[in-house]
């Protein structure tokens, strides 16, 4: 990328922000808000996981699909004690074995007038599926903020090497080559959620966030529990979410239990409805990101 510089692992450099939107929504680290105002900043796509892709397949859309060729489209909204605070698009797209995701992120109400476009991000990834349906990120980008910084991240399966325009630093302490090994982008850890094969609630995603922050997400089950939203209407699994932080946050990290909900759906997708995250603010309480629209080759969950 011109005037790209590869980032140094551990190296100096602008410290990190609170988790945007997007990020806070795709990893679920904590939120750290000082003010309502915080919430909306920090509210980020984190996510990105979550968000929530749900679908009945008609007949028409699912005979027009080639084999191994689906695509899903997401719309969710973030809001605090109900004031909405952004909107986050989510599109998983497999052809073959190959697959590719893209986000934006934008402030909405109150948060919009107050920062503009400050914290709006767009995000993308491509890779391959591999015979066991995992799926294996290649190449991540995002980009934004106030400074409009363009990161990409270069994927293998024994590392990931990050570069940014402008200059990033990669948290302290940043992520050793041993942590990044075997890792995936949050946009990928949101797809592998909702390709699952098996109960998505029973799996731990290793993560290396925006080409630095590693964290894992541990997953157990927690029962089912009966939804009716704009996008979907009917039972949902529930899933308990550990945030687990490693490395490459500049500020500290601690663990937290995040919401996870699922629907089951006729095209075998796992549909992400709605996550509720916690902060450390009790005025603001639990955030909480809903779909409110879904769609899989073009036809809508409700």
């Amino acid at each position: 990328m011109d005037g790209a510089r590869q980032v140094k692992q551990g190296g100096a450099g602008a410290s990190m922000k609170p988790p945007h939107l997007v990020h806070v929504w795709i990893s679920a680290s904590r939120l750290r808000v000082a003010q309502f105002l915080g919430v909306l900043n920090a509210m980020n796509m984190r996510s990105a996981i979550l968000a929530g892709m749900g679908l009945i397949m008609l007949g028409g859309a699912a005979a027009a699909q080639a084999p191994g060729d689906r695509r899903l489209e997401a719309v969710f909204n973030a809001t605090a004690r109900g004031i909405a605070a952004g909107e986050f698009t989510y599109s998983f797209a497999q052809t073959g074995q190959s697959y590719e995701a893209n986000a934006e992120r934008r402030l909405s109400g109150l948060a919009r007038l107050a920062m503009g476009r400050s914290q709006d991000y767009t995000y993308s990834v491509r890779g391959v599926v591999a015979a066991n349906g995992a799926l294996r990120p290649a190449a991540y980008q995002h980009q934004g903020g106030r400074r409009n910084r363009l990161v990409n991240a270069a994927f293998t399966a024994t590392d990931v090497v990050t570069t940014a325009n402008p200059q990033m630093g990669m948290g302290s302490p940043a992520a050793t080559p041993a942590q990044r090994r075997g890792v995936i982008d949050q946009l990928t850890a949101i797809a592998s959620l909702i390709t699952a094969t098996g109960d998505p609630c029973t799996r731990t995603l290793n993560v290396y966030m925006d080409g630095r922050s590693r964290f894992d997400f541990v997953l157990t089950a927690n029962g089912e529990v009966e939804v009716n939203t704009p996008a979907y209407r009917g039972r949902a699994i529930r899933c308990a979410v550990q945030f687990r932080p490693i490395a490459g946050f500049s500020d500290p990290q601690t663990a937290e239990t995040l919401t996870f909900l699922f629907a089951r759906t006729p095209s075998g997708f796992y549909a992400p409805i709605r996550i509720e995250m916690p902060t450390d603010n009790d005025q603001v309480g639990i955030v909480r990101l809903d779909a409110r629209t879904l769609s899989i080759n073009g036809a809508a969950l409700r």
